[in-house]
């Protein structure tokens, strides 16, 4: 697959879409599955400098960076690809690279969030007019709990957030006019995010 380009993340992403493919039942897939994993399909750039014979488990940032992007949900003891991660794999996999414009997303998980916002306490009581919002309405909306940020890595919390972001919110945008759901939806993010938007610059130092 050299010729294809990959970044290391990337690399790491294939190796945990193989796993994916093999795993049975409720088996998880662990960070040293991962290492493993990567290291046989690409040796040459996953080895311990200077012990080819060896993996090298220092490669955390690249995972981070699938977690950022969508790509990959969990945590670093249970790896779980997610529809977007999937179709990128598949995409890589066969020299189909999208452009940095190129936004892949999956329509269905996209509508599995804005369902599952809709569902929430948080925007059932907004409906109803309610806006002395509390921390944990924030969490409510991202479909998380303030527990996320207790992870080392924040990693759960991030995802949420990047899909939040990136993917539900720009979708109403697009849909506001024509629906009135994904016009609230939007309301109620931004006063969330003028109210607790701090929290997040401060705990994760992400932008808003």
């Amino acid at each position: 697959m050299k010729e294809l380009g990959l970044n290391a993340s990337e690399k790491i992403l294939l190796a945990i879409c193989e796993l994916d493919k093999k795993r049975k039942g409720g088996e998880k897939i662990t960070k040293e599955d991962m290492v493993i994993k990567v290291w046989k399909m690409f040796p040459e750039d996953f080895c311990i400098k200077g012990y080819p014979q060896y993996p090298n488990a220092d490669i955390s940032k690249y995972v981070t960076k699938l977690f950022k992007e969508n790509l990959l949900k969990g945590s670093f003891y249970n790896y779980i690809i997610t529809p977007k991660g999937k179709e990128y794999a598949e995409r890589i996999s066969t020299g189909r690279r999208p452009s940095n414009k190129e936004i892949i997303s999956s329509s269905r998980q996209v509508e599995s969030e804005i369902t599952r916002i809709k569902n929430s306490k948080v925007f059932q009581v907004f409906l109803k007019g309610e806006q002395d919002f509390i921390e944990s309405d924030l969490f409510d909306f991202l479909g998380t709990s303030s527990r996320s940020l207790g992870d080392s890595n924040k990693t759960h919390f991030i995802s949420k957030y990047n899909l939040i972001m990136r993917e539900v919110i720009p979708f109403c945008e697009k849909s506001k006019e024509r629906n009135s759901e994904a016009k609230e939806i939007l309301t109620l993010w931004n006063i969330l995010l003028k109210k607790f938007g701090e929290i997040i610059t401060k705990k994760i130092n992400l932008k808003i």
